[in-house]
């Protein structure tokens, strides 16, 4: 079969294939947008306070070590779809981009999501064994910054010298910014504690500690998240050999005296039969890349995707 043949490329995208062709970042921010513009509509009544945060989607979602303790694990995740104001979301959202579309360029979508949510999670657990432990406050708390301070720490590991503004005017490193916000929620959170009658602040440090922490382990240690749910494709079934009797020990029959012998069928040429090889192989890729994703592939299987691709810039000329 023909690169011609497949419907993909005789017809154009459809819209849901457009949709489907966002990355995991886009949607990982456009779905955040979207819990938060939830939490607008079911806010409270204005009152002395922050109304967003009376939503009821904070009062059974925001991380609650209580509740935790009781059975609601999933206040450890829920929360990093949460935030309490435009600015919080707003800055943790911009971070998420930035750093998350070349994060999920270098290790796949699958990889990158459990990155941000494995980061979150080990966060909330952070600041919960800090508060059990009397380090923080047994306060609720919402946001993503404890996972994207994870991500940001990988992000700073890979592309150290990449170029940011702080505050959108200030230009240094990633891996200088990233070093000045751990530093300052590590000495934020040790002041809070160097200082037992001072009121703590809202900001949950020692949350956002963990992520960075996480992020340092995951490329220190190489960690591959989506390694267990990655199945191995199935062995195809090899045809049995057969044992075919040698030419020589069949007696041949003399060929006939005067009759011309006619002329062998041209063999086909052999960078046709090459190219068919080929575009055989080019299907099973393909079938396995949309079972399994890209990342499933061998150096050998993605080396057959380099040279379709050629040979199909070659057909066009």
């Amino acid at each position: 079969m023909g690169i011609q043949d497949r419907d993909y490329y005789r017809e154009g995208p459809s819209f849901l294939d457009r949709v489907g062709q966002q990355g995991a970042t886009v949607w990982l921010v456009a779905i955040t947008c979207g819990i938060f513009f939830g939490q607008m509509l079911t806010a409270g009544p204005p009152a002395r306070g922050n109304p967003v945060l009376l939503s009821p989607l904070v009062t059974y979602g925001a991380f609650d070590q209580t509740q935790v303790m009781a059975g609601e694990v999933w206040r450890l995740l829920t929360p990093l779809f949460l935030h309490s104001g435009i600015f919080h979301i707003f800055g943790n959202m911009l971070v998420l981009y930035f750093t998350g579309t070349r994060l999920e360029e270098r290790y796949g979508s699958r990889e990158f999501v459990l990155l941000y949510l494995a980061s979150g999670l080990f966060a909330s657990l952070v600041y919960m064994a800090a508060q059990l432990v009397g380090l923080a406050d047994t306060a609720r708390a919402v946001g993503a910054s404890g996972a994207v301070f994870g991500v940001l720490i990988v992000y700073a590991f890979h592309f150290p010298r990449q170029q940011v503004l702080l505050f959108f005017v200030i230009p240094m490193p990633v891996w200088l910014l990233a070093t000045l916000w751990v530093g300052y929620d590590a000495i934020s959170a040790t002041g809070e504690l160097a200082n037992p009658n001072v009121p703590r602040g809202r900001t949950a440090y020692f949350a956002h500690l963990g992520g960075a922490f996480f992020g340092l382990l995951y490329y220190q240690l190489e960690l591959k998240l989506s390694a267990p749910f990655v199945r191995s494709p199935r062995a195809r079934a090899r045809p049995k050999l057969r044992v075919l009797p040698s030419p020589l020990s069949e007696p041949r029959e003399p060929e006939p005296v005067g009759v011309p012998v006619q002329a062998a069928a041209a063999a086909p040429p052999p960078a046709k039969a090459a190219d068919e090889q080929l575009e055989a192989k080019l299907d099973a890729v393909l079938e396995k890349v949309s079972k399994y994703g890209q990342e499933s592939l061998t150096d050998e299987e993605r080396e057959i995707l380099f040279r379709a691709s050629e040979l199909y810039k070659k057909r066009r000329k």
